[in-house]
């Protein structure tokens, strides 16, 4: 965090890369205002497979504005309040802090750009801009179409397993929160409610489990092209390390 500025003004708190811009209106956290001025990219809508993101250019640099949402059981009460509990500990703040780390440690992560907190009275809602990766789908849209090689499926379990490493404690590894590019490099994105762990345990067996929960789920569709053999070349990757 120490690359980043923080700007409170009023009820918006935005904190912003300093070593990416000078600063980050609050206005562009908002859809309906970059929508009005013309400022979405369009062309990449869904690029990246997630619902409720969008893209545009700011400072000469694509990014990413993802806003945050709550899921599970919660979602049936509350779309996309939090209780407010202090600003370090807002879910942007938290998310920024993490990505900082690790895009500092050289892993692939997208580079964060911005937080946006709206306060209201003991609830809040929050934002996050990321830096866009270029010419990359996730896991799932790709699988979706073509099968991958047995050898990008290594190089999948030898990402992950940089990050266990790490002592990175992924919340939601799952086929849409991995990406690959046109060079068949891997990323990491959405690092929402994740955390460096304090020391080795069960919690990297647990990210590979969900990991694979979710690609077998999707292989109910018969037109997805993943079976067990492709994650027995992940985990071959991964045990590699």
């Amino acid at each position: 965090m120490n690359n980043f500025e923080v700007n409170d003004a009023g009820n918006h708190i935005v904190a912003f890369n300093k070593l990416l811009c000078k600063s980050f209106p609050h206005h562009l956290f908002d859809p309906a205002y970059l929508l009005a001025n013309g400022l979405l990219n369009e062309s990449v809508e869904n690029q990246q497979g997630r619902g409720e993101v969008k893209y545009f250019n700011f400072n000469g640099i694509s990014v990413v504005l993802r806003h945050y949402y709550r899921g599970g059981w919660p979602a049936k009460f509350v779309s996309d309040h939090y209780l407010w509990l202090g600003l370090q500990k807002t879910r942007a703040i938290q998310e920024i802090k993490i990505l900082s780390e690790l895009h500092r440690c050289g892993l692939p992560v997208p580079e964060p750009v911005a937080a946006h907190i709206f306060k209201s009275g003991v609830i809040y809602q929050a934002d996050i801009v990321t830096v866009c990766i270029p010419e990359a789908q996730t896991l799932s849209e790709i699988l979706q179409i073509k099968s991958l090689e047995e050898q990008v499926w290594e190089k999948i379990g030898k990402t992950i397993r940089k990050f266990h490493d790490h002592n990175c404690n992924h919340a939601d590894l799952n086929a849409n929160n991995l990406m690959i590019n046109s060079k068949d490099q891997i990323y990491l994105i959405d690092f929402d409610r994740s955390k460096i762990e304090e020391s080795k345990g069960n919690w990297q067996e647990r990210n590979l489990r969900r990991l694979c929960r979710s690609l077998e789920k999707n292989a109910r569709n018969p037109d997805y092209k993943f079976s067990k053999h492709n994650f027995s070349s992940l985990m071959r990757g991964y045990d590699s390390m």
